[in-house]
């Protein structure tokens, strides 16, 4: 029998293929045709969408509600944009897809020599192109047959005959296209296409970034941990053009005179002008290095112990303030006034279960170290303290941080009786304590002896934010 879909695409290329005219045109002429066509096309699209619905159940199908197969189908997977396919492909079918272990979404135009497939892989912890081929994440020597190349400047892998191409677009996403013999000259086009819903990396350190100039791709997310350090996204484009964002905690951003310091030792900044950067006070700056003989700065204070630095090369220069307005604070969870619940909250972390009858203390304290920051919280009853301490930085899981964080507190490491791992600890003043890290933030509970049966729960009703980049 027939592939009714297949049928119908052909009759309709044979209708416009002797007009020799435009898209544009040829669109009017078949929305200006008679309404008896219309109708007809239109009844035979409803049988083959019922037959193909009959043939596959399960799937999702999207269907091209105009009646014209589009080469350029906005189609989305997961989040990422299709920006490009052949034309005459129809309707995808939408799927799961599982390779290595990845779970993932795939989009499949047409069958055979004329299929087109993309998938979506996302795993944030443990992605990787190579698992999704089935070998070993950095090694390239366990994926025998397979080519390596590059996808807007990422290492990629394909196959001689060209038609499979995988790639890591940004940490814990990959993606994928596979492709019939007859379209494997759009490969690398369909390739190009994919766009992610948020190519910026979405949240960073405390800001969303909202714009960045066409033909950038998130390229890296960085910590640099020494004495100073600092966490970094980097975005490049193929023809050099790169855009990095900084985020400096603790002493080496007490004030805006000290970070003006760490960033003409740190980043070979070598000119400064005082400047108002989004409000704050901040500088405007060159420097050079990073692949590039000259780039432009913005740095500013957001607050003592936080500052950022936006920098760009040369040829973005005249983007550069564009992209520093973009940068919009995130809000941080909503502080109802409430005694207890999730209104309650130390720099983003929602503090959700509090003793009854206590009530927060109005101001909070800062402590900077070396590389990271820390703002606490408190909510008493007058006779009764519970304490909730934030620490942030690009030092985190270091023991450098935890001695200083925890000086003059008594330590029992050990898993806590919650469900994460943690250290308790007794200060001089008899508070007990526990203390324990997520993936960027580290918490910091401590409680009046009176309320030491309350500190298991206390902690554990702790909700600490998804981690700034987000895929």
């Amino acid at each position: 029998m027939p592939n009714v879909e297949h049928e119908l695409r052909l009759a309709m290329v044979e209708e416009t293929s002797a007009l020799g005219a435009p898209p544009g045109l040829a669109h009017r002429v078949v929305q200006g045709a008679k309404r008896e066509r219309r109708a007809r096309t239109t009844a035979v699209a409803m049988v083959a969408a019922a037959v193909l619905a009959a043939a596959v159940p399960g799937y999702l199908t999207v269907t091209d509600r105009s009646g014209v197969a589009s080469p350029t189908q906005a189609v989305g997977v997961d989040g990422v944009k299709v920006g490009y396919l052949p034309a005459g492909l129809g309707a995808p079918v939408l799927e799961r897809a599982d390779a290595g272990g990845l779970r993932g979404t795939a989009a499949t135009w047409g069958a055979g020599d004329d299929l087109v497939r993309v998938t979506v892989y996302r795993d944030p912890a443990f992605g990787g192109a190579e698992r999704v081929l089935g070998g070993i994440r950095g090694t390239p020597e366990t994926l025998p047959g397979v080519l390596v190349a590059k996808v807007r400047g990422r290492g990629a892998f394909t196959r001689a005959e060209g038609d499979d191409l995988v790639w890591e677009e940004r940490p814990g996403l990959v993606l994928r296209v596979t492709v019939g013999a007859l379209h494997r000259d759009a490969l690398r086009r369909i390739a190009g296409g994919l766009v992610p819903k948020d190519p910026t990396g979405g949240v960073f350190q405390g800001l969303r970034v909202t714009y960045i100039p066409p033909g950038l791709h998130l390229a890296d997310l960085s910590s640099v941990v020494d004495q100073t350090g600092w966490t970094e996204i980097r975005l490049s484009g193929d023809d050099g053009a790169s855009v990095r964002i900084l985020a400096v905690r603790g002493l080496s951003a007490a004030d805006p005179e000290t970070l003006l310091t760490w960033a003409r030792v740190r980043q070979n900044l070598y000119t400064a002008t005082p400047e108002k950067v989004r409000g704050k006070p901040g500088y405007r700056a060159d420097g050079g290095g990073r692949g590039a003989s000259y780039s432009r700065l913005r740095l500013w204070l957001e607050k003592p112990g936080l500052g950022y630095v936006v920098e760009v090369n040369e040829g973005l220069a005249t983007t550069l303030d564009r992209i520093v307005k973009g940068l919009v604070p995130t809000e941080p969870p909503s502080t109802s006034g409430k005694p207890s619940g999730p209104g309650n909250a130390v720099d983003h972390v929602a503090v959700a279960y509090l003793p009854p009858g206590l009530r927060r203390v109005a101001g909070e304290t800062t402590r900077l170290g070396k590389g990271w920051s820390a703002k606490a919280g408190r909510w008493s009853d007058g006779s009764r303290d519970v304490e909730v301490t934030v620490v942030r930085g690009a030092v985190l899981h270091s023991s450098q941080w935890v001695d200083e964080i925890l000086r003059g507190e008594k330590r029992e490491p050990g898993r806590t009786e919650m469900p994460l791992m943690g250290i308790r600890t007794t200060d001089p003043d008899g508070r007990r304590g526990i203390f324990f890290e997520s993936t960027e933030v580290a918490v910091h509970v401590k409680v009046d002896p009176a309320l030491a049966g309350e500190l298991d729960r206390i902690a554990a009703k702790i909700r600490v934010p998804p981690p700034s980049y987000r895929p």
